[in-house]
């Protein structure tokens, strides 16, 4: 609301009462007082920061001396005597009781009206989330009245709460769709590390059938036999940690790595695309502050993307390049294709939500691709040539900026 609205409310009786928000009508005579005996090192100057002691006076010094209808419904308050004449951090909670009076050392330093959000505390138990308004009476009428309005913001909460659900939902939807159109690779993957694991099996059994047993080979065999296991369980976790709903965490990673599991859910498809993957990552890299989860499903949906556009595309050098670099206080990723390059009109609306170049596509790959490094503070950048490929890029920021020497 408007700072004249709120200053209206005050000439108005009938007005007061007739509101649909909850208002009340405060005595700082002592509140004034004690702001203006409070020393440099308690207010801090104009940075004001007062302390909780401080905080808890001056609500104590506020008396609530007129209460509307809507404000006792708020408060669950069948008889508005009970809170007459009460101080005001009868009915605030800590927290909130702060920023009250924060805001009435504001309103004594000069400002016309304070809005923030906080709770108060309902008769019986619990508390209600509001929006509040403060603002000081009209000098010349009342100069040691004070106005707090307040109303529900229970609603727009819950909206929030529902769309960040939705798009950590669409978000889940997204990498199970990306799962989704690489099966095949993911079974080759597993299925082939596999194989080797029991061909080597039979052959230790065998040789160690023998009537004199080559031990060196069985042993060799059981190496061969542990490091496809481990690749076949590197695959799965890749798996599992693009179809997990868990929240993000940004923690230090180390890019290349990431690079390294995106190939191996990627290696199988670029192969039956007959695309020759070349990578570029530069050694020696600081870590990145990031979610490992979200960036590995960028970069396998941007290589995705690459391999698909070459092939569908026919480029007759169908090249997928992964790239990274350092930069001054970054790390940059960089996937170029070969391919046909991407349409000025298109570009425009690639990154939309819903708009997708392919008959079966849901159009939210590269807008999730987006969200979640914009979340990371940077952007994705595009450059494309007609003919000659495109080149999707972004920086994550270090975790620390070695030196050299």
């Amino acid at each position: 609301m408007s700072d004249g609205a709120s200053l209206g409310y005050t000439g108005d009786p009938n007005l007061f009462r007739s509101l649909p928000m909850g208002i009340f009508r405060l005595s700082a005579k002592g509140a004034w007082e004690l702001i203006a005996e409070l020393t440099p090192s308690e207010s801090h100057g104009e940075a004001i920061e007062l302390s909780q002691n401080v905080s808890c006076t001056l609500g104590n010094a506020c008396l609530i001396t007129d209460a509307n209808p809507s404000a006792c419904a708020l408060l669950h308050i069948e008889n508005p005597g009970t809170i007459a004449m009460a101080p005001v951090a009868s009915v605030f909670p800590e927290d909130t009781l702060r920023l009250f009076a924060d805001g009435l050392y504001r309103l004594f330093q000069g400002q016309k009206a304070i809005a923030y959000d906080g709770s108060l505390t309902i008769a019986g138990g619990g508390e209600h989330q509001v929006a509040f308004n403060l603002w000081q009476g009209e000098s010349d009428v009342s100069p040691d009245d004070v106005y707090l309005s307040f109303w529900s913001i229970s609603e727009r909460i819950s909206l929030e709460q529902t769309k960040d659900g939705l798009q950590s939902d669409l978000a889940r939807s997204a990498r199970i769709s990306l799962l989704g159109e690489m099966t095949a690779s993911i079974a080759h993957e597993v299925n082939q590390p596999l194989g080797t694991i029991v061909a080597s099996a039979e052959a230790g059994l065998r040789w160690l059938s023998r009537d004199e047993p080559d031990i060196a080979e069985v042993q060799q065999l059981l190496e061969r036999i542990a490091k496809n296991g481990k690749r076949a369980a590197g695959v799965i976790t890749t798996m599992r940690a693009l179809a997990s709903n868990k929240k993000s965490e940004r923690l230090p990673a180390d890019i290349n790595s990431v690079v390294e599991e995106a190939i191996l859910l990627l290696r199988t498809d670029l192969a039956k695309r007959q695309i020759t993957l070349r990578l570029d990552l530069s050694s020696n890299l600081p870590s990145v502050k990031a979610d490992k989860t979200q960036i590995l499903q960028v970069i396998v949906n941007l290589a995705l993307n690459a391999a698909q556009a070459m092939s569908d595309g026919h480029a007759w050098n169908r090249t997928l390049c992964i790239r990274t670099r350092r930069g001054i206080a970054d790390v940059a990723v960089e996937v170029e294709d070969s391919g046909p390059g991407i349409d000025a009109h298109v570009r425009e609306r690639l990154f939309e939500s819903f708009f997708s170049t392919k008959e079966t596509g849901i159009g939210m790959g590269l807008a999730i691709c987006r969200s979640i490094i914009e979340a990371h503070g940077s952007q994705i950048e595009l450059q494309s040539t007609p003919h000659l490929g495109a080149r999707f890029s972004f920086a994550l920021p270090a975790e620390q900026v070695q030196t050299d020497g």
